[in-house]
Formats: C-alpha cells, sequence, structure tokens
C-alpha cells in the first residue's frame, strides 16, 4: 500500500473521532477542523521523515499536535475576543493626565520615597529602567556591564527589598506598581 493510500485510510478510520475529542476540547467545530486539518499535515510530514517515534499511535501524535497547534493559536491576542474591550469600556477608563486621581497622595509621597530610600543607586536605576521605563534586560546589562543571570539576582533582590521598605510602612504588595507608575515614571 502507498502513502497515499495510508494517509486516505488514516483519515477514513480517526478524522471522524479526533474532530469529535478537539471539539469536544476547544469547544468550536470550525478552529477543531482547522487545528485538526494542520496537525494531520503535520504529522504526516513527521512521519515520512521517521520523527514519529511510534508511527503506529499516529492518531495520538495527530491529538496532541492538535492541541499545540490550539495553543499557540490561543496565544495570538486577535483570536481572545474575550479579552477585547468595547468603546464603551475605553471612553470610561481615565485619561493619561489623570493617572493618579484615584491615589491617596501621601501613598505616591510614600512609595517615591521608599524608591529614594533603596539602599543603592544601581537598585534605584535598575527597578526605574526595567519596569517603569520597560527597557530592554540587555541594554541595561550593557550600561552597567551586568551579565544577564547577575542582573536577574540583582533585580530580584532589588524587588524584595523594595517590597520589604513597601510593607514596613503599611502598604501592600498591591499597590506597589500601580503607585510607582504614577510617581517615578
Amino acid at each position: 500500500m502507498g502513502e497515499d493510500a495510508i494517509t486516505e485510510q488514516f483519515i477514513r478510520q480517526h478524522y471522524a473521532g479526533l474532530h469529535a475529542l478537539l471539539q469536544r476540547r476547544i469547544g468550536d467545530a470550525a478552529v477543531a477542523a482547522e487545528m485538526l486539518n494542520e496537525a494531520v499535515a503535520t504529522a504526516i510530514v513527521h512521519a515520512r521523515q521517521g520523527r514519529v517515534a511510534q508511527p503506529e499511535r499516529l492518531a495520538g501524535y495527530v491529538f496532541r499536535v492538535a492541541l499545540n497547534l490550539y495553543r499557540n493559536y490561543r496565544r495570538e491576542f486577535d483570536n481572545r475576543t474575550e479579552l477585547r474591550a468595547g468603546g464603551d469600556v475605553i471612553q470610561q477608563l481615565p485619561g493619561a493626565g489623570s493617572a493618579d486621581d484615584g491615589l491617596d497622595a501621601g501613598i505616591v509621597r510614600e512609595v517615591r520615597e521608599i524608591v529614594a530610600s533603596l539602599p543603592t543607586a544601581r537598585d534605584r536605576e535598575i527597578v526605574k529602567r526595567f519596569y517603569l521605563d520597560e527597557e530592554d534586560k540587555q541594554a541595561i546589562c550593557r550600561s552597567l556591564g551586568l551579565a544577564p543571570l547577575h542582573f536577574d539576582k540583582v533585580i530580584f533582590r532589588a524587588r524584595q527589598r523594595l517590597r520589604a521598605l513597601l510593607e514596613a510602612r503599611g502598604l501592600r504588595k498591591s499597590d506597589l506598581l500601580g503607585v510607582l507608575l504614577v510617581c517615578c515614571a
């Protein structure tokens, strides 16, 4: 039996069952069919290249490939309609100039003092550049002469110090980032 005949036989035997399983898992028949079609094509290519360890279990391989494809599909923001906000919601969001309108001025002042009281200038600089300015880790490492692993240790310790100072003054951890964005940017 030729490869095309084997492929047709596989599709006849397993496609409907795999589609039903995927549709149950995904909840959308069209998306399930799309993922399954791509998974079958990928799996057949892999099987022909000898990349499938157990060809007799190709149906399971196709199912896992389809789930991985679906996971990647869900990572794309355009496909996540439940995360989209309507125009009316966006209009109700505060503008850029009013970011601290709802914040207690005392909290803003305290957080400014806490950031300023970090023990080293490097901690203050790294916290501001990495979290607030969203500067690239590699750029910060180059300018400060740090290896990436060393940077990870430094930023971890700076966060711990910042959190400890914040909590020592009676503020919650959850207040930190919101207030930092307002007062240190």
